[in-house]
């Protein structure tokens, strides 16, 4: 199909609200699609790297992701969204286990709406969370370790070592992104290993996460989608579709 105006500029505003979707960016198929030369596409996608948007690859690009507002700017903002997520994992929680949990404002949503678990153990880096179970009358562990700005978790070796120690059946793991190909990424490289050994250390992974995170690349990888076992979102199910075709179970809110 051909874009009409099909100047530079039309074709560039075009990718570059793919690129805001997270979209990654086929050369040879933009090609195809606007009627004009790969060199023609090529230069478009310089165009929008320089402008910030892009990363060009060899045959594309891919979009860039900015990274999320630190935490501590978010912790006072979660909504119905993060209580939604929140109400779907609770189901899966029984008195008696090990729980695993992340920072961010979904599974801080999650910790604040736990009820009294006098038999469970909850394992986390993430202060808030820590103060939260620990409200609600759960034994909590709190993993220490150099505080990480971004999602206000802690995060070092001493961190990564004392998580690889212990056994959990839950971890309910944060979202900077989740692409069906690209896997779970954080903004962080710290906070990466982190979320690494807890979902290592669990028997079951979950990720709770909003729409806005699917298709989205974050900067560094964490792991695959078939080192996940649960994704909790809002997303519709064609948003789902190339997760769930993965293998990862998909539980909608």
């Amino acid at each position: 199909m051909t874009f009409l105006p099909n100047s530079p500029e039309a074709r560039q505003d075009a990718l570059r609200l793919r690129l805001d979707r997270g979209l990654p960016l086929n050369l040879a198929a933009l090609a195809e699609e606007f009627g004009v030369s790969t060199d023609s596409i090529r230069r478009d996608l310089k165009a929008l790297e320089a402008q910030g948007h892009a990363r060009c690859i060899r045959g594309g690009a891919l979009p860039v992701t900015r990274p999320a507002a630190h935490t501590l700017d978010r912790l006072g903002h979660s909504g119905a969204e993060q209580a939604a997520l929140a109400a779907t994992a609770l189901p899966l929680i029984e008195n008696g286990m090990v729980l695993m949990m992340d920072g961010g404002t979904s599974v801080l949503a999650l910790a604040q709406g736990l009820p009294h678990l006098p038999d469970c153990l909850v394992v986390t880096p993430a202060p808030a969370v820590a103060l939260a179970t620990l409200a609600a009358g759960i034994p909590t562990h709190l993993v220490g370790g150099r505080l990480s700005g971004f999602g206000a978790v802690a995060v070092g070796h001493e961190t990564v070592t004392a998580l690889d120690g212990i056994a959990a059946d839950l971890a309910f793991i944060g979202v900077c992104g989740l692409d069906a190909g690209f896997g779970l990424s954080a903004d962080d490289p710290d906070e990466a290993h982190v979320k690494r050994a807890m979902i290592a250390s669990a028997h079951r992974a979950v990720v709770l996460t909003g729409a806005a995170k699917l298709g989205l690349r974050a900067r560094h990888r964490v792991a695959p989608c078939t080192a996940l076992d649960l994704l909790i979102t809002d997303a519709t199910t064609d948003l789902t579709a190339p997760l769930a075709a993965s293998g990862l179970e998909i539980r909608h809110v």
